[in-house]
């Protein structure tokens, strides 16, 4: 009983939140729809966009690990951690300075992803047969068996544009929860 009473609070707590900041709610869903639409309709930039910002990332966790290494006095673990702060330079640096290639690795792990989510979710469905909305589980799954094997089907027509238009969807659907969540919390 006391878990019951500990949900109805934070919601309540969640949706008083959400109450007093509808404009950021909302505000924040229309930059998300916006960034959406950018992305699907300029999928190749978004999709390099993306990986460039992925590159940065790598070289800024690779210096932080190698800062960090050389932080600590003899440490059992320095030359592990500078090894990896090298992988994470290494693989940072040829993302930014070869970002094609790094698009065409991102997207084919993005095509895995989708393959082994698809055989998982379609597997989970069949398990689950007959709880309520297994059938959307088992379309979620088919769904995702089919993105993956498109994907890696038509790789090289494929990886200039499919991050982006996926960043984009996600950037949609994103925005419109966020509206939908303001609207929702403004009527209650």
């Amino acid at each position: 009983m006391e878990t019951r009473r500990y949900e109805v609070s934070v919601q309540t707590n969640l949706i008083n939140d959400i109450k007093h900041h509808t404009r950021w709610f909302t505000g924040l869903g229309v930059v998300f729809l916006v960034l959406g639409i950018a992305a699907i309709a300029f999928p190749f930039v978004a999709t390099m966009s993306l990986e460039i910002a992925i590159g940065i990332l790598f070289v800024i966790a690779g210096i932080a690990q190698a800062v960090q290494s050389f932080s600590i006095p003899r440490w059992a673990g320095f030359f592990l951690s500078l090894g990896l702060s090298a992988l994470a330079l290494i693989v940072g640096l040829l993302m930014l300075f070869y970002p094609l290639a790094g698009v065409i690795t991102l997207t084919t792990l993005v095509a895995a992803f989708f393959l082994v989510t698809g055989i998982l979710k379609t597997t989970f469905a069949f398990q689950v047969k007959p709880a309520l909305g297994w059938g959307w589980l088992l379309v979620g799954g088919l769904l995702s068996l089919a993105l993956g094997l498109l994907v890696l089907l038509q790789l090289s027509k494929a990886y200039p544009w499919f991050l982006g238009l996926l960043l984009g969807i996600d950037f949609i659907f994103t925005g419109i929860w966020m509206i939908a969540l303001a609207s929702r919390a403004k009527r209650l």
